[in-house]
């Protein structure tokens, strides 16, 4: 009465698919300390709408069932910077969110439209090796159906992950979307809630909102003030309090995070301007620099020369001065002057403050690096290739919602095996990070409106699906997307890479990988299919095991 199918976790499976098209699996190969993730997709063979109940049946433990749930696009791609390799180009219903089943709960499979479940299964360290049934019991008084998979357990421990990897947490987002107050309990403990799950996804570094991050925000406009450092003004001089970025870094800390990356010092698109900070001053709070003020005002280099000062202070009190990152402005142009003339005053003027801290900022343009505005560039992926060229020391590299054509990226409207191989590139051409600007930016593009991320998926039809968030806001949970989860399994690949290398040296390693594309895989030229990853966990597994 039920048409049921186990299918691998880099199929996106539609409301109307034909689910006789997708390929079955029975057997998943898994190694201690790694997550898995599979589906199970239900139809009904009738035109009759089916409620089920369900158990899970396995010696395995940290089984975590969810419901796939659809989400509308009305901008998947941008139709004027696309290739062919996107699922759809039309706007329509798209699976993403990922809802947690409970124990009561019943599975709804309607008569005309596919009901897909998603299993993630977390590996402990010291399983023993071996074979491990998980079956799906599914039933109801008329119905039982059991779907059974085996995970073949290697004695393989994959390591954990070593990718500095931010994926920037916008805290304004959550007390927006929430509707609580800035540093109240609840809001705290929100704030704590979207960090654990960023680091579920592999995400070990945070945006840290010393003062109000000036991203994503028109010119004139301003977004919730999140500013941790509480700052007063008197006599001509400044006075910091850092109790709220004292209880930040423990927070994060606490659930894992390693490294903290300081909220840009000056607005983005050209360090133009300064950010929003607010003082306080004669008694009153007042926006004291934004919009209204020059990067290049006098007012501003005071202020950064008793500041930041007094934050690197903090921070080695803290014995944080190795796992900090400072950022000056995000995206400068490539095609204005102005912006290389901004970023070298800017550059200049934060230096003397800043000796021993590494300064990272996402730009293109290999200029600003071969003038030694930057030490740490952190390029687009599909303008990295002359920044490949060059002895930088620690490579990095990010994407967003430009970068459309040929690269990997996590748009919905993608197939998910793009999504994955950023992992094995980011081995193959030795990133030690990689950054991405929304783990859950819930605004309307540059921040005009706040938006329900379950309605809106494209910051009003502004970026591709996906580019503004990864995770949705629960009432007492965060909820993950296929599109983290997928991208999580491209972090273990990077490691697994890694494990391999350990025994057959880095060159060996990476001419494995190539070897099953037959030429260099690049970050513009690389598998399109789902059937590549399993392949290659099985060459390495295999030769683990040899």
């Amino acid at each position: 009465m039920l048409k049921s199918k186990i299918v691998t976790s880099l199929d996106k499976i539609f409301l109307k698919d034909n689910i006789d098209e997708l390929k079955e699996i029975n057997t998943i190969r898994a190694l201690k300390g790694e997550r898995i993730s599979y589906q199970i997709v239900l139809a009904s063979d009738k035109y009759q709408k089916y409620e089920l109940k369900y158990k899970i049946n396995s010696k395995l433990e940290n089984i975590k069932i969810s419901k796939v749930g659809f989400v509308p696009s009305e901008c998947p791609v941008f139709e004027k910077r696309l290739d062919e390799n996107y699922i759809t180009t039309k706007p329509g219903l798209f699976p993403d969110v990922l809802y947690p089943l409970k124990a009561n709960d019943l599975i709804t499979i309607y008569e005309y439209t596919n009901t897909t479940l998603w299993i993630t299964i977390d590996i402990p360290n010291d399983i023993n090796k071996g074979n491990y049934n998980v079956e799906i019991e599914l039933y109801n008084n008329e119905i039982k159906e059991n779907l059974v998979i085996t995970i073949k357990v290697e004695d393989i421990l994959l390591p954990a992950n070593d990718l500095i990897y931010t994926d920037w947490l916008h805290t304004d987002c959550i007390s927006s979307y929430y509707n609580v107050e800035v540093f109240s309990d609840k809001y705290w403990d929100l704030v704590e809630m979207f960090i654990k799950s960023a680091v579920r996804m592999g995400v070990n570094t945070i945006l840290t909102p010393i003062i109000t991050p000036p991203l994503d925000t028109e010119v004139g406009g301003e977004r919730p003030t999140v500013q941790l450092v509480d700052i007063e003004y008197k006599s001509g001089n400044y006075s910091f309090n850092f109790d709220n970025l004292e209880k930040w870094i423990k927070i994060a800390t606490r659930n894992g995070i390693k490294y903290f990356e300081m909220a840009h010092l000056f607005t983005q698109w050209g360090a133009e301007f300064t950010p929003k900070i607010v003082v306080k001053e004669d008694g009153k709070l007042i926006k004291k620099f934004g919009w209204h003020i020059k990067a290049k005002d006098p007012k501003y280099e005071e202020f950064l020369s008793q500041f930041l000062p007094s934050l690197t202070n903090e921070l080695e009190r803290l014995d944080l001065k190795q796992n900090v990152f400072f950022h000056i402005s995000d995206e400068p142009s490539h095609e204005r002057e102005s912006d290389f003339t901004n970023y070298t005053y800017a550059k200049q003027l934060v230096s003397k403050y800043l000796k021993g801290y590494k300064i990272i900022d996402a730009l293109s343009n290999i200029d600003f690096y071969k003038k030694g505005l930057i030490e740490n560039p952190i390029p687009a992926t599909d303008a990295i290739e002359p920044f490949l060229i060059e002895n930088i020391k620690e490579r990095w590299c990010y994407y967003c919602c430009g970068q459309t054509q040929d690269v990997s990226n996590r748009f919905m409207a993608m197939p998910s095996y793009r999504n994955r191989i950023l992992g094995v590139q980011l081995y193959l051409y030795d990133m030690v990070g990689f950054l991405h600007w929304g783990f859950n930016f819930y605004y309307s593009y540059l921040s005009k409106e706040k938006i329900n991320p379950f309605m809106t998926t494209d910051a009003k039809q502004a970026f591709p699906s996906g580019d503004s968030f990864c995770v949705y806001p629960g009432e007492n949970e965060v909820y993950e997307s296929i599109r983290s989860v997928v991208f999580y399994e491209g972090l273990q690949d990077r490691m697994l890479l890694k494990l391999l290398e350990n025994k057959i040296g880095k060159e060996e390693a990476k001419k494995l990988v190539n070897s099953l594309f037959n030429t260099n895989i690049t970050f513009k030229e690389y598998p399109h299919t789902k059937e590549f990853f399993t392949l290659l966990k099985d060459e390495i597994i295999d030769r683990l095991n040899s």
